[in-house]
């Protein structure tokens, strides 16, 4: 309020201090706009790397050895679908001569039939939303949940802003090892004696 009552008398003074004024008032916005970018960042960022965090937790092996055999287990399931499919299609060619137009119709639609049955299989297993990314979310909730609060804690405690994980997605092409906190969720969740 006062800048503007200050710019205002400026502004009223004569055609010389016009010019002044203007060079004055446009300074006083600059210096606005620079102090609130300033203030904007001035935000606290740190990091994790998740992926370290759960491999350090041991409940994680185990949810992770019986997701790797659930998903041996549907591979099986859809491997003997469509090897079916290929042994029917072997056959097919192996008796072809022997077959009428009409029987080798029907039986490439028996065998499309299977393909698309095997198709259909690991869509439902292995597909977006398929059961064996159900089951991961299932198994690793309580895991990711459990870091997720850590995480909070630490970052309450830090005063940070954010926190990214160096594990997901985010592109994070270089970072300092000082924004860290791998070590301190780590603590939270007591995997790690506490540093003192």
């Amino acid at each position: 309020m006062e800048v503007l009552k200050f710019t205002s008398l400026l502004v009223n003074k004569s055609d010389n201090m016009h010019k002044v004024s203007r060079a004055i008032v446009l300074f006083f916005v600059i210096s606005n706009f620079v102090l609130a970018e300033k203030e904007a960042s001035a935000q606290k960022f740190g990091h994790i790397d998740s992926g370290y965090i759960l491999s350090k937790m041991p409940e994680y092996s185990e949810k992770k050895k019986e997701i790797e055999d659930l998903h041996k287990e549907y591979d099986k399931v859809v491997r003997s679908l469509q090897n079916e499919a290929e042994k029917m299609r072997a056959e097919l060619r192996a008796k072809e001569i022997l077959f009428t137009p009409e029987m080798i119709k029907e039986k490439q639609k028996e065998i499309d039939l299977k393909e698309q049955e095997a198709l259909n299989k690991s869509t439902e297993l292995f597909g977006y939303d398929g059961l064996i990314y159900k089951k991961q979310n299932e198994l690793l909730r309580p895991l990711l949940q459990k870091m997720s609060e850590a995480t909070e804690i630490v970052s309450r405690k830090h005063n940070l802003d954010y926190m990214l994980d160096k594990a997901a997605d985010v592109s994070i092409i270089y970072s300092n090892p000082e924004h860290d906190y791998t070590e301190f969720v780590l603590e939270e969740l007591e995997l790690l004696k506490k540093k003192n």
